[in-house]
């Protein structure tokens, strides 16, 4: 079996982005706290696309009352330039975009789509024809909308909404608020939800709440306008991933491992504490000794006797891999996955060549997250492992 395992070149695609480093974010206490940046409408002035996203901690109350309704964030002034996100009450989330000329369009989700307490992903599009509301990265709702916002000196404000003369002071957190002149797609918004964004195409306001003190709200957008906190506290309670612990068993001596998970320590030593020191190596074309793993890839690692590892870290839901005519050496993703569900739209993937080793070759038909397998291509292409 060895001696055919040749020409292995392996580049794999994640569809997660990297994490954004979060260690505070803004806590309000709904009795006059905000955040506001002025002139802000002038980044998204005359577009035909937009989008307004970022995470929520709500703690007011199910207030039946408007006038404890809790204002995220957004661009209010009930006249020409709305573009928001609002909490009503039961819960509900209100996504408005009003444009010059009149033109007023409003999205109200079903009661309780957010949990008091509980750290949500918001997020609002317009992408020229209709609006679109995400929470946690799924659609919660959609209507029609047309027109643009030709307002460019409405302040944007975080943690307060204004009608008239009430003021929607949230009682909650923020963090990671971004702007955008662009309209996500579902897949971008989900791809963005934990990613520290840097230069992205369409990023035109970025407030990530990570400096910890003082009143200043930086721009972390390459636009740079920083706006003014008052009022508002620091907080150290900020949204994460979701994160999971799978138990990696292996046998004495030789195994094939792969990385279920995204970790922030993928060295060998962190993830199999109990391997023999020196012996985790990758193979592409020829042995090489490796001191981190790869999401995707597929090791040798020895180990001294029988045993497992609990190994946390992000779920990893969907991974593209490119392969080279020849054998590939792979991994897959935080699931086990059945191989015929493996997307191989050019057809590459040779029937009959997944194999494992378990003191010995063996055909499979599952792929076991924290396992490497070697697979053979009758050419170059991508496969998508996934859910």
């Amino acid at each position: 079996m060895r001696k055919i395992l040749i020409i292995i070149t392996i580049f794999i695609v994640s569809k997660y982005s990297v994490r954004a480093q979060n260690s505070f974010s803004l806590d309000f206490d709904g009795e006059g706290d905000y955040v506001e940046i002025i002139d802000e409408s002038a980044m998204i002035a005359n577009a035909d696309q937009m989008t307004l996203s970022g995470w929520v901690y709500p703690r007011g109350p199910n207030a039946d009352s408007w006038t404890q309704f809790d204002g995220f964030f957004g661009f209010r002034n009930n006249n020409d330039a709305d573009f928001y996100l609002l909490q009503l009450g039961a819960y509900k989330v209100e996504g408005r975009l009003r444009v010059s000329g009149g033109g007023e369009f409003t999205i109200i989700t079903a009661e309780n789509s957010i949990i008091s307490e509980t750290w949500h992903h918001i997020a609002l599009t317009y992408n020229g024809s209709n609006i679109i509301l995400y929470i946690d990265g799924i659609e919660a709702g959609s209507t029609g909308a047309y027109g643009q916002i030709t307002n460019e000196f409405l302040p944007f404000n975080i943690g307060r909404l204004i009608w008239q003369t009430t003021n929607f002071d949230l009682d909650g957190q923020v963090d990671e608020v971004s702007l955008w002149n662009l309209a996500l797609t579902e897949q971008q918004v989900q791809d963005y939800m934990y990613a520290d964004l840097t230069g992205e195409e369409g990023l035109v306001g970025y407030r990530k709440f990570n400096e910890g003190s003082g009143s200043t709200a930086y721009d972390s957008s390459e636009e740079g306008n920083n706006g003014v906190i008052y009022g508002a506290t620091w907080s150290s309670n900020a949204p994460g991933p979701s994160t999971v612990t799978l138990t990696v068993s292996y046998n004495e001596r030789w195994n094939l491992v792969g990385l279920p998970v995204e970790v922030d320590d993928a060295g060998y030593t962190s993830l199999f504490p109990e391997a023999i020191s020196g012996t985790l190596y990758s193979f592409e074309g020829e042995y090489q000794s490796e001191y981190e793993l790869v999401m995707g890839h597929g090791y040798w690692l020895r180990f001294p006797e029988f045993g497992s590892s609990d190994i946390t870290g992000i779920p990893i839901n969907e991974l593209t891999i490119s392969l080279n005519q020849g054998w590939n050496i792979i991994s897959g993703i935080t699931t086990v996955t059945n191989i015929n569900s493996i997307q191989d739209p050019g057809g590459i993937i040779i029937p009959g060549t997944f194999w494992n080793f378990d003191n010995g070759y063996g055909l499979i038909e599952e792929l076991i997250p924290g396992t490497g397998y070697w697979v053979r291509a009758g050419g170059g292409g991508e496969i998508t492992i996934n859910q």
